[in-house]
């Protein structure tokens, strides 16, 4: 029964508080364990007898609540159980692994699981509310000044990007008067006029847009997922996977309005747009979490270009990046969580030689860098591959290299803190506990590898889908990524490095009611569009 995935973590966190607070870890670690193997066993079942449904009750099917897992959302399930399990290991020894932070990290995992099987427009409206007060919580967990406003920020820009959807959905309700995804799309067709569900469409993607933090809408997520003092649990869970949701969300809406209403042009420039924005705030951020936020736009965008490329290859490419992306973001905020802990500050420039203090996290820094980087043999090599196989126009592919040398520039930043002098009076060893957060984080930067050198297995036992890689084109992309190694470290020791304009152009951020104000006009740009293209 899909509804176990959804109520067992909630459960979990609701017994968990009945033990003491080593029994409550131990319990969770049994839980998440219990968890990733039913998933797998539901993913399985998805393989091998296609989609399954429940409904939640006796009513027609269309009408009645349902649950939905498919080959997409059957791998992004197994994605957050695998995640959470992860996070749930690193996490075991710290000091904020409170019973508190237990049962809201425990409902977290059920609502976002509940996002990937619903159905229901309604039912989505509702987990996105909850799971917006669950994600402030956690920020604002250690209750320190900055976390209390970045939550908060957090907490009423996401309240009023929700209420977008909810206005779209009402009017999706009175024009079809159904809430099912699946029964929507099959009555769209029907409508007279296509202009009749222009607005509907126009409040349900600028809230998407939101979620997935495209330009201009992207302000409040360097707040949220780079907060100073939030657990690096909590930021890896919200850059790795959280911000996925709203990726898939844009997937299952869009084809749900496919039928009348296409806007992939649109949201490839948009992509493209907020690729590019998002590479050039990362360049100039100093602040190890800021440049791993400001990069999860960027990949973001890039995901965003894959998905609205028109190519089916750059669709399922754009999809194993999302999976790649959750594994080395998840990874790179981890460590820099275990950096931080050791040279107690997040200045990159203060902090050298990692690989030879912290060996692990050391190499899995570096795994993360290559799979975000699109180097050979790891995964993201082949997801950035299949995007870039999608089109054969020289300006997207010109588009593609400009961003992955984006990449490339500012994570050649981030890799300064591997080597150099370590300067600190005391080089004390990490403490004995978080050799097993080391490990695991390790173990991650291993998976990156792994799942890059068998990229096309990793492709079709995840998704079904055969790609080929030809040796040539795959060759000439690794002379193409060495030749951008050497292009990004004359753009560090030459612009970065200075700092100056970048510096100053990296650090704008909007205000609160500049947010609701670039929610507003992405309202009305996208209403304007639609009138003069249906």
């Amino acid at each position: 029964m899909l509804y176990l995935l959804v109520i067992g973590p909630i459960l979990a966190g609701i017994i968990s508080i009945l033990f003491s607070k080593k029994d409550t870890r131990l319990f969770i670690v049994a839980a998440q364990i219990v968890q990733f193997i039913y998933a797998l066993r539901i993913f399985i079942q998805v393989r091998t007898d296609d989609t399954i449904f429940n409904f939640m009750s006796n009513v027609p099917e269309g009408i009645a609540i349902t649950l939905m897992a498919d080959i997409i959302s059957s791998v992004f399930i197994l994605l957050t159980t695998t995640i959470f399990l992860m996070m749930i290991i690193y996490a075991f020894h710290k000091d904020y692994f409170t019973t508190q932070f237990g049962f809201l990290f425990l409902v977290l995992q059920g609502l976002i699981i509940a996002l990937f099987l619903s159905t229901d427009l309604f039912n989505i409206f509702v987990l996105l509310e909850v799971s917006t007060v669950v994600v402030a919580i956690l920020i604002m967990i250690n209750k320190e000044k900055q976390a209390i406003y970045d939550g908060m920020i957090y907490f009423f820009v996401n309240v009023i990007g929700t209420a977008f959807l909810l206005f779209g959905i009402g009017m999706l309700y009175r024009t079809t008067g159904l809430l099912d995804i699946r029964a929507i799309s099959q009555v769209l067709p029907q409508l007279e006029d296509p202009r009749a569900v222009m607005l509907p469409f126009a409040f349900m993607m600028t809230t998407l847009s939101l979620k997935t933090a495209v330009v201009p809408l992207f302000s409040w997520l360097p707040k949220a997922h780079g907060t100073p003092s939030a657990p690096p649990v909590v930021s890896a869970i919200l850059s790795g996977l959280f911000i996925k949701t709203g990726v898939y969300m844009f997937i299952r809406f869009s084809a749900m309005f496919e039928p009348v209403i296409n806007v992939q042009e649109v949201f490839f420039l948009i992509g493209f747009i907020t690729s590019i924005f998002g590479f050039i705030m990362a360049m100039g951020q100093n602040d190890i979490k800021m440049i791993l936020a400001y990069s999860t736009v960027s990949q973001i965008g890039l995901i965003m270009i894959g998905l609205n490329m028109g190519s089916e290859i750059a669709y399922w490419g754009a999809l194993f990046h999302v999976v790649s992306h959750a594994l080395f973001k998840s990874t790179l905020f981890l460590a820099a969580g275990q950096v931080y802990h050791q040279y107690g500050t997040r200045d990159i420039r203060q902090m050298r030689g990692v690989l030879k203090a912290m060996p692990l996290t050391g190499f899995a820094i570096i795994f993360g860098i290559l799979g975000v980087t699109g180097a050979p043999l790891f995964n993201g090599s082949i997801s950035k591959y299949m995007i870039s196989y999608g089109s054969y126009r020289p300006i997207v592919q010109f588009g593609l290299n400009l961003i992955n040398l984006g990449t490339i520039t500012y994570f050649f930043k981030f890799a300064t803190i591997l080597f150099g002098k370590d300067n600190r009076a005391e080089e004390a060893k990490p403490p004995k506990e978080d050799l097993l957060s080391e490990l695991l984080v390790f173990i991650m930067g291993g998976l990156i590898l792994v799942t890059g050198i068998y990229g096309p297995t990793s492709m079709n036992v995840l998704f079904g889908y055969e790609v080929a890689v030809f040796s040539a084109e795959y060759f000439e992309k690794g002379i193409v990524y060495a030749l951008m190694i050497v292009a990004a470290a004359g753009i560090y020791n030459g612009i970065i490095k200075q700092g100056g304009l970048l510096n100053r152009i990296s650090h704008i951020e909007l205000t609160f009611n500049g947010v609701i104000t670039s929610m507003t006009g992405f309202f009305l740009f996208m209403a304007t569009y639609l009138y003069f293209v249906l």
